[in-house]
């Protein structure tokens, strides 16, 4: 099983990459599950599911999160399969056969942060990666900026994508985003440069993040995204022959590499 964080600054395309790259996979024979952390909760409509229908890690959070402790902790069979069941109540069948996992968000103002949703998905991740390969890969879509790294969620994932547009603000995120993520001992930090209009960006980009990552993949400026995101679908659904899906397919190879 290979566990992928996706992160970078608000409006990069974090979620429409990740939404693309999980149907991809899952259309090559891999078993992929989502799991959703942005309190926007943007990430199901990407993947087919309307709003109305998701149900969220945070609707029973106290109980799940029990039950996960006495799993880990003491591997009580009994207590295996009831929360093996319990968690199935929360996985949602998405396009091409994606499974995912919403976290939830702020119910009320003055509720307080989203640090105990972060902790029940740690744990979560924690207990399905100690389990059986049930699935290939195990997706992570954080919420805009860097401060999920702070929470430890993404402690010895195998890859970190992270997602830049060519601007210094943009960038600076990237950059900090992939140190954290290194700290926690992430395998690989691959940042994917979204949005290139040109070689100077692609330069530009090259130049404030060498050092900083392992891998820099170009994706160019394309019409056809944000149009399918305007009309609220994917872009292989939009348009199947849209250049920009070959730059997916790019991405997707290297995070297969082993």
């Amino acid at each position: 099983m290979k566990r992928v964080i996706f992160t970078g600054k608000g409006g990069v395309g974090k979620t429409t990459i990740l939404s693309n790259l999980a149907r991809l996979l899952v259309r090559d024979g891999c078993k992929v599950l989502v799991i959703d952390c942005d309190p926007s909760m943007n990430l199901a409509m990407s993947l087919g599911i309307p709003m109305s229908e998701i149900v969220t890690l945070a609707d029973d959070k106290t109980s799940l999160q029990e039950q996960l402790g006495v799993s880990l902790e003491e591997h009580h069979h009994t207590s295996k399969q009831e929360c093996d069941h319990h968690i199935q109540e929360f996985i949602m069948d998405a396009s091409d056969g994606v499974k995912l996992i919403v976290m939830g968000t702020i119910p009320f103002g003055g509720a307080g942060c989203i640090c105990s949703h972060i902790s029940l998905v740690k744990l979560l991740v924690s207990y399905l990666s100690a389990g059986t390969e049930e699935y290939d890969f195990i997706f992570i879509d954080s919420q805009a900026g860097v401060e999920i790294f702070g929470r430890g969620l993404a402690s010895e994932f195998d890859d970190c994508i992270v997602i830049t547009e060519p601007t210094p603000k943009s960038l600076e995120v990237a950059k900090h985003g992939s140190k954290l993520s290194r700290d926690l001992g992430v395998r690989r930090q691959i940042a994917v440069i979204n949005k290139v209009e040109n070689d100077d960006d692609i330069r530009f980009c090259m130049q404030e993040l060498g050092g900083n990552v392992d891998c820099i993949i170009s994706m160019p400026f394309c019409r056809d995204v944000k149009e399918a995101d305007r009309c609220g679908t994917a872009l292989m659904d939009y348009n199947p022959k849209s250049d920009a899906l070959k730059e997916f397919l790019r991405i997707k190879d290297c995070i297969m590499e082993r």
